[in-house]
């Protein structure tokens, strides 16, 4: 008589249980998927070959961004990944546009040669204003060849725009641990910081499996995979600022 009713309560705090467990996994834990925003502009993820001798190696130049070409950032100043083959440049060149090809920001560096990703954060304290909300900005990057002729540099180029975050995004944030932000802002279509910040941990615990199983979750997403067990290699200490200038053509 009682059989029934012995059931319906195992069943009941079974559930309750599976509930409860799942609730209190760490964010990070549950999903590393990026879900881009349904928009793609032109652009280019992978730099071709060229004509010289400045890359030695069957790899290609690859900027980490979704194949969209397009990302989106909360950050005034945002921060921008490359993978870098085994290459001997004179420079690397990075440039930044407004949405008329205005020239906002131009710095060159010296990168060491060793295959890996790179990252570059735009300047705060170089005379360069935060990237205004709901604006698109076109950049390039550029592996310098020959600086005579910059015809056959390998090169990648893509859009980034600077979103307000809603309020439900902002209380997620604020209450969340460092390590549960990457997949708050996956989810939330935001790839610029989604990036950043899984690198952030990677570098600072680089033998932190969980670390590395989510940035290859977060690259196959947008198919980078074949990239995704680079190592990070420095770059970008040394950079020269030009002066902010209002041309620029189409190519870098």
């Amino acid at each position: 008589m009682h059989r029934p009713s012995l059931l319906k309560w195992f069943a009941v705090s079974l559930m309750l249980s599976v509930g409860i467990w799942l609730v209190a996994l760490p964010t990070v834990t549950l999903a590393q998927q990026y879900i881009p925003p349904q928009r793609g502009l032109p652009g280019r993820r992978e730099g071709g070959g060229t004509r010289g001798d400045c890359l030695s190696s069957s790899q290609r130049l690859t900027a980490l961004m979704p194949d969209t070409n397009f990302g989106k950032t909360i950050a005034e100043y945002p921060t921008f990944f490359w993978y870098i083959p085994d290459v001997q440049p004179q420079a690397a060149e990075f440039v930044l546009l407004d949405e008329n090809d205005n020239e906002l920001h131009r710095t060159r560096f010296q990168v060491t040669g060793d295959s890996g990703v790179i990252s570059l954060s735009l300047p705060e304290t170089a005379g360069m204003p935060p990237l205004e909300v709901g604006k698109d900005y076109h950049w390039y990057f550029s592996l310098v060849c020959d600086d005579v002729d910059r015809s056959g540099d390998p090169y990648t180029e893509g859009w980034i725009q600077r979103v307000e975050p809603d309020a439900a995004l902002i209380a997620r944030l604020e209450t969340a641990t460092a390590r549960d932000r990457p997949a708050i802002y996956a989810a939330a279509g935001i790839w610029h910081d989604a990036l950043a910040s899984l690198a952030d941990l990677r570098r600072a615990n680089p033998q932190n499996a969980t670390f590395v199983r989510e940035w290859r979750t977060l690259l196959g997403s947008v198919e980078l995979a074949n990239v995704a067990d680079q190592p990070f290699v420095s770059c970008c200490e040394q950079v020269s600022i030009q002066p902010l200038s209002s041309h620029l053509g189409t190519s870098p």
